[in-house]
């Protein structure tokens, strides 16, 4: 067994941590010569999550069921949310929250400057973002590690609480969801772009999620 070492640190392993709190952003595109770029979701607290969970399932065939047989697992589901604790709070994040409407107060009802977030009986295409991205750190490079959620959608609702000496926060849940195409292809709702660290040419240098 010699060549087996006694620990897992080799000297590649500082530069493979992921650091400090991800960023959340809505609307990633990758334009080539400019990298990739996107909106800003807002500043968080406690950080931001991703979570892919994948449930499979054993096919049920006699003689088989004392022990767990390669090749006969089926995939049952598979679902992937990123989970973001809001800390900045505008009048989008409560809409967004909520799936609901946005409008500006109108005289008779709220002094000059107000807007007015309500609740909608039903969902429409419009509330699903484009997507949201998890923006993560590398140690070993100055790319950004970014996981993509396609047709985000918050189900977590709205709960707002506020404390002396704090800060409200607002957690939001986002889920991905396929559309007709990815669905029919078989594709995931959702992809995670990881950095080569052998020294290859970097292209995103200039986007907006980079900065």
């Amino acid at each position: 067994m010699a060549g087996l070492r006694k620990t897992g640190y080799t000297n590649k392993t500082s530069e493979r941590y992921i650091i400090n709190a991800a960023t959340i952003y809505t609307g990633v595109a990758y334009v080539p010569g400019e990298g990739f770029t996107g909106d800003l979701h807002g500043a968080t607290s406690g950080g931001v999550t991703l979570t892919i969970e994948q449930e499979y399932r054993d096919v049920e065939v006699d003689g088989t069921g004392h022990v767990k047989v390669k090749g006969n697992k089926v995939l049952e589901s598979a679902t992937a949310t990123a989970t973001a604790n809001m800390k900045e709070i505008t009048a989008e994040t409560i809409r967004r929250s909520l799936n609901g409407s946005i409008e500006d107060a109108k005289p008779e009802e709220a002094p000059e400057g107000y807007k007015i977030i309500k609740s909608k009986r039903y969902l429409e295409d419009s509330d699903y973002l484009e997507n949201i991205a998890v923006v993560g750190r590398l140690t070993g490079t100055d790319k950004p590690v970014i996981a993509i959620l396609d047709n985000a959608l918050c189900t977590s609702g709205l709960e707002l609480g506020t404390e002396d000496n704090g800060e409200a926060v607002i957690e939001q849940v986002y889920e991905a969801h396929a559309t007709d195409d990815q669905l029919n292809a078989d594709e995931m709702p959702w992809r995670i772009y990881f950095p080569n660290l052998d020294g290859s040419p970097d292209n995103s240098e200039e986007g907006g999620v980079e900065g």
